[in-house]
């Protein structure tokens, strides 16, 4: 008991020791020992205490040849930490402020992937989406020839992937909803945004039977019309898909909009 009393005692001791000793660091004036060790622990994994070192150098060597060292371990200290935010800030500013760096174009870069790590759900609001979208547009614009080039293009359609879902989950809730209107509008505007949507074909026979429910729960005065509409919707669709598993359901719509018409033009000529 005695023996492990005393392990305990000595490891507290050691650990005040160390707590004792980064505190020293921090209050020291010794800004190449401040620098070597942040970059120490940074390498070391140790971000959480590289980051306080870094964040104090960088006021102290702004304007000096080391500025550029200590802002970037800074701002990858976020990212590590995984404050993508942050991150983002820090990578950008970093461009901004070296615009000749060597490092710029691999700045540039992290500013969209942290944008892009920020990216929520599909449920979620999707401005850090577009934001990394825009980014990475403009990173391949102007570092056309970089080795980065591919991951852009792969980040940019994954995340358009993202922005499909919400609009499609948006759409079908319209359409849960039976407001079939604005559900039409909105599964429209997803095919016209996103024209190689994985539900493309599902979307368009939506459309079909959207504008269908809509003219049978229309005022008298706009049934013919729309459902010309449901006519003209099934033609686009067994055009694109003449042989989609939904044609025989889109046929049946259309069929039954022919005949309301048809009794419609009837029932106005015996008047």
């Amino acid at each position: 008991m005695k023996i492990q009393k005393l392990t305990v005692i000595i490891l507290l001791f050691v650990l005040s020791g160390c707590k004792n000793s980064y505190q020293a660091l921090l209050k020291s004036p010794n800004v190449a020992l401040k620098y070597e060790k942040a970059v120490e622990f940074f390498q070391e994994g140790k971000f959480e205490k590289a980051q306080p070192l870094l964040e104090e150098l960088l006021s102290v060597t702004r304007g000096t040849t080391k500025a550029e060292d200590v802002y970037y371990y800074y701002a990858y200290t976020d990212y590590k930490l995984k404050n993508y935010q942050l991150a983002a800030y820090n990578f950008k500013n970093f461009a901004n402020s070296f615009p000749s760096s060597k490092r710029a174009e691999e700045m540039e870069y992290m500013y969209a992937y942290s944008l892009a790590l920020e990216s929520p759900t599909a449920e979620l609001d999707q401005t850090s989406t577009l934001k990394a979208i825009e980014a990475f547009q403009l990173f391949v614009n102007k570092y056309s020839s970089s080795d980065r080039i591919q991951n852009c293009n792969d980040e940019i359609d994954r995340l358009r992937k993202k922005l499909e879902l919400k609009a499609y989950n948006n759409a079908k809730l319209f359409y849960q909803m039976e407001d079939f209107r604005a559900a039409m509008v909105a599964f429209q505007n997803t095919l016209r945004n996103f024209p190689d949507i994985e539900q493309r074909e599902e979307i368009a026979f939506l459309i079909v039977k959207s504008s269908y429910k809509l003219a049978s729960n229309s005022i008298p005065e706009k049934e013919i019309v729309r459902y010309e509409e449901t006519v003209r919707q099934y033609n686009d669709f067994k055009e694109e898909f003449p042989k989609s598993k939904y044609l025989k359901d889109a046929e049946k719509f259309a069929e039954n909009a022919k005949k309301n018409i048809l009794a419609k033009n009837k029932a106005v000529l015996v008047k």
